[in-house]
């Protein structure tokens, strides 16, 4: 057997084992692997020319993978390197993650397991301080956030996410249409015109001018924002935004006959706000008695529950000009309803309706920003407590992007192949 074998198998070349013996660290067993070098030759660290003048200069420690249920150490001594083109500097390791104490397979592990389990779990697991898995995490994801290509984008989303107490929102900015299917691109504060400069910088000016189509509610800031940076933009707002415009109209009318009903109706009325404002097909059991039981005592409630199922069917038509007409006629069914959130709301649709109409010309995936925003929001409660931001930002971007798959041994399986 070749003396450097069991170090290939580790994914350490240039070393063989010289010796090993066990360690107790805490409440758990260690092994201590002893490497020496197969000859010396030496890796400089900046220009990585290999070179075999070599001053001793320290000893190391480094953790590797487990090995069973013990822990894995190897110790050996590292050099300063002679190169002639850089001078003296410390020898390159090229099994060591940069800047760290541990293996480069035992940091992809690290940050591979973060995917699925919290930081402090996976610090218990491979027995690492909780900062060392964040950092080696945190360096993972800017790392495909760098290298991720840009190329080819056309259509692209945006949406605001609440974050803490109060009036706090960041925005999320999506592709809908990239290489990797859709996917988050960046994560920033604020809800601006002037927040999204930062993002315009970041994808590049020349990328701005390919984009065709922008998915986004009807705030102003960010349709300010995409004409200013994107000549030859359409817009396509998001239904589930103007469905939600929907809802708070239909609450307004349920507010209203709750105020002018009596004690009996008040009684049958009260609680029942959720209820009514759920798309009827998710109604079940004693919930769809107590709907139908509402909608009976009220022709107002009746009216503006209707309307409500129905509006959805706006983006279920084949063609541009059968929705048009649908929209035309779920406008005249407000005739002498004195529905006036309704009628507030369908004007809000009439300014905007191009955009809707957009969708047809270009049909996206809309449920993918409300998805996106809802999986912020539990990356935003799994983070009480952080204080770093920039952290929290990246956990959203791999949590809605091709990253979050959990691949433990891909990496190795192509390195040793």
């Amino acid at each position: 057997m070749q003396k450097d074998f069991i170090t290939k198998l580790l994914g350490i070349q240039g070393f063989y084992i010289q010796k090993f013996c066990i360690e107790k660290r805490g409440e758990r067993t260690a092994v201590i692997l002893y490497l020496d070098r197969v000859d010396r030759i030496f890796i400089c660290n900046r220009c990585e020319k290999r070179v075999s003048l070599a001053i001793p200069y320290r000893d190391r420690e480094i953790q590797h993978l487990t090995l069973w249920e013990h822990l894995t150490f190897l110790r050996l001594h590292q050099y300063r390197v002679d190169c002639p083109d850089c001078g003296l500097v410390i020898e390159k390791l090229p099994f060591v993650e940069k800047y760290s104490r541990v293996t480069k397979k035992l940091a992809q592990i690290v940050s591979e397991l973060c995917k699925v389990m919290s930081n402090k779990a996976v610090a218990i697991f491979q027995d690492i301080h909780w900062g060392t898995v964040k950092m080696i995490d945190k360096r993972a994801i800017q790392e495909f956030q760098k290298a991720r290509n840009l190329e080819g984008i056309t259509t692209v989303g945006v949406d605001e996410i609440a974050v803490g107490k109060g009036h706090t929102y960041w925005h999320v900015v999506s592709a809908l249409d990239g290489h990797r299917g859709p996917e988050v691109l960046y994560v920033g504060e604020g809800r601006k015109e002037k927040n999204l400069n930062k993002f315009w910088r970041w994808f590049g000016k020349k990328r701005a001018s390919a984009v065709l189509w922008a998915v986004m509610d009807t705030w102003k800031a960010f349709i300010g924002s995409f004409k200013n940076h994107c000549p030859h933009v359409s817009f396509i707002y998001d239904k589930f935004h103007l469905i939600r415009h929907l809802l708070n109209a239909l609450n307004t009318v349920r507010k209203q006959v709750l105020r002018s009903a009596g004690k009996q109706m008040r009684g049958v009325l009260a609680g029942k706000k959720f209820i009514l404002l759920s798309r009827q097909a998710h109604v079940r059991g004693n919930r769809r008695i107590a709907l139908n039981q509402l909608l009976n005592m009220s022709r107002q409630l009746f009216k503006a529950h209707l309307l409500k199922e129905s509006f959805s069917h706006l983006w279920t038509y084949q063609s541009k000009t059968w929705a048009r007409k649908f929209w035309q006629s779920w406008k005249d069914s407000l005739k002498w309803s004195r529905l006036k959130s309704y009628q507030k709301f369908a004007h809000m649709i009439d300014r905007h309706l191009d955009g809707i109409m957009n969708y047809y010309d270009h049909p996206v995936l809309l449920g993918f920003i409300e998805a996106t925003n809802l999986k912020a929001r539990n990356i935003i409660r799994q983070a009480y407590g952080y204080r770093d931001k920039a952290y929290m930002k990246l956990k959203i971007i791999q949590a809605c992007s091709s990253l979050r798959e959990f691949r433990p041994w891909l990496s190795s399986f192509n390195n040793s192949s």
